[in-house]
C-alpha cells in the first residue's frame, strides 16, 4: 500500500512528500542583527567575548565576514553557493543581502536573507589598561658597587624589552605591553602590564648579562575576592660584562657569557673555554673590553709576538700573538690598549 503525505495528501514513499519536506525545512537561518566590535585605538576585533589581534582587514571586510559567520545553513544543504552584497546604510551600519543556491535531497533550492550589521567602536582591554597607566610588574636593571650600567647595555636592554613585549602580544598575550621605560640613576626601569612578562624578561637579562635576580611583591588590592599584587624584579648586573678582557691565573681571557653564578671565559691565546666562580669574577683584574678594539697594521712578527703600528701614535709596539692566528706584514689585526700594552683579539 502506497504511503500518503499527511500534509498535502500526495503519494509519497514515507512521511512527508519531497515538496512538503522542503517547505517545512528551514534551510537558512540569519541573525536579526550582527554587531562588529572593534577597538578604536589598535583595531583589534572582539569575537565571542575575546579580543583578537588586529590584522590588515578593513571595516567592510570585517562586516562581510561577520555576516557570513552569522549565517547558518542546514546540514543537508548540498553544494551551497553564497553571494553577499554589502551596502553601507549609515555611519556605523551596513546591510548584507545574501543569496544562497544549492540542492536539498536532490531538489534545487534558492534562499535569500538580510542581515543588519552595526559597527561598535570601543577601547579593548589592552588599550584601556595602557591608557589608565595599568601595570603589574616593574623590572629594575641596575649596575653594582663597582660600575653602573653602560649606555650600550641600556640600549640593548631597551630593544630586548620591546622585542619581548611585541612577541608576547603577537603570541596572544594582551597584557604583554610596556607601560613605560625610563632611565634612572644607575640603570633602567621597565614598567610592564604583565607579571609573567616581567619574570620572562628579568630571566632573559640575567642569561644575557649575568648578575642576580631578586623578586618582591606588594599587595595593592583585591579583585573577585582575590589578592592583587604588583611585582618588582631587581636585576643587579655583575662586575664583569661580555667582552671584558681579564687576567686570570696567568693567562688572558675574554668574558663570553654567563651560566648561573659562573662566568664563561675564553682564552685569547689558545681559544680554550673555561669558567670562573662568582668569587673570582669579583676580584679578577679587568684590562679592557673587546668593544674598544681598534684596527692596527702588522709590521712583522714571529710565532709568539707581533710587531704592530700603534693606531693612535703610529709608533711600533709589540703584542702577544694568539695561537693559530694567520696574519702577515701589511695586514690588520684588532687590538685593545691596556696599561700593560696591546692585546690582540
Amino acid at each position: 500500500m502506497q504511503a500518503i503525505c499527511h500534509r498535502c495528501g500526495q503519494p509519497t514513499v514515507e512521511g512527508l512528500c519531497p515538496q512538503c519536506t522542503l517547505e517545512m525545512t528551514k534551510l537558512v537561518s540569519c541573525s536579526d542583527l550582527v554587531e562588529v566590535v572593534i577597538c578604536s585605538v589598535c583595531g583589534s576585533r572582539q569575537i565571542k567575548g575575546r579580543w583578537q589581534l588586529p590584522d590588515n582587514s578593513s571595516v567592510e571586510e570585517m562586516a562581510h565576514q561577520a555576516a557570513l559567520d552569522a549565517l547558518s545553513l542546514h546540514k543537508e544543504l548540498a553544494e551551497p553557493h553564497i553571494e553577499l552584497d554589502l551596502r553601507k546604510v549609515g555611519a556605523t551600519r551596513y546591510l548584507a543581502n545574501i543569496n544562497i543556491d544549492g540542492s536539498f535531497r536532490g531538489q534545487s533550492v534558492s534562499e535569500q536573507c538580510e542581515i543588519p550589521i552595526r559597527i561598535k567602536l570601543m577601547a579593548c582591554d589592552r588599550c584601556s589598561r595602557m591608557a589608565g597607566k595599568y601595570f603589574q610588574s616593574t623590572v629594575q636593571l641596575r649596575g653594582n658597587a663597582v660600575r653602573s650600567m653602560t649606555k650600550r647595555e641600556i640600549e640593548e636592554c631597551k630593544k630586548t624589552a620591546q622585542d619581548m613585549a611585541d612577541s608576547g602580544y603577537h603570541g596572544g598575550d594582551h597584557l604583554s605591553f610596556i607601560q613605560e621605560m625610563k632611565e634612572v640613576k644607575g640603570g633602567l626601569d621597565i614598567i610592564l602590564g604583565s607579571t609573567q612578562l616581567g619574570r620572562r624578561m628579568a630571566r632573559a637579562f640575567v642569561e644575557r648579562f649575568g648578575g642576580k635576580l631578586l623578586e618582591t611583591a606588594k599587595l595593592v588590592g583585591k579583585k573577585d575576592s582575590r589578592d592583587v599584587f604588583r611585582s618588582t624584579l631587581l636585576v643587579r648586573f655583575p662586575r664583569l660584562k661580555r667582552g671584558d678582557i681579564v687576567s686570570f691565573r696567568g693567562s688572558l681571557f675574554s668574558v663570553a657569557g654567563f651560566d648561573g653564578k659562573m662566568t664563561l671565559i675564553t682564552s685569547l691565546r689558545e681559544g680554550r673555554r673555561s669558567s670562573m666562580s662568582e668569587e673570582n669574577s669579583e676580584t679578577v683584574e679587568i684590562l679592557g673590553n673587546k668593544s674598544d678594539a681598534k684596527a692596527a697594521m702588522v709590521i712583522s712578527g714571529d710565532e709568539n709576538v707581533l710587531e704592530i703600528m700603534d693606531p693612535e701614535t703610529y709608533r711600533a709596539a709589540f703584542a702577544a700573538r694568539p695561537r693559530d692566528l694567520q696574519v702577515g706584514p701589511g695586514e690588520e689585526v684588532k687590538v685593545v690598549r691596556t696599561a700593560d700594552g696591546f692585546i690582540v683579539i
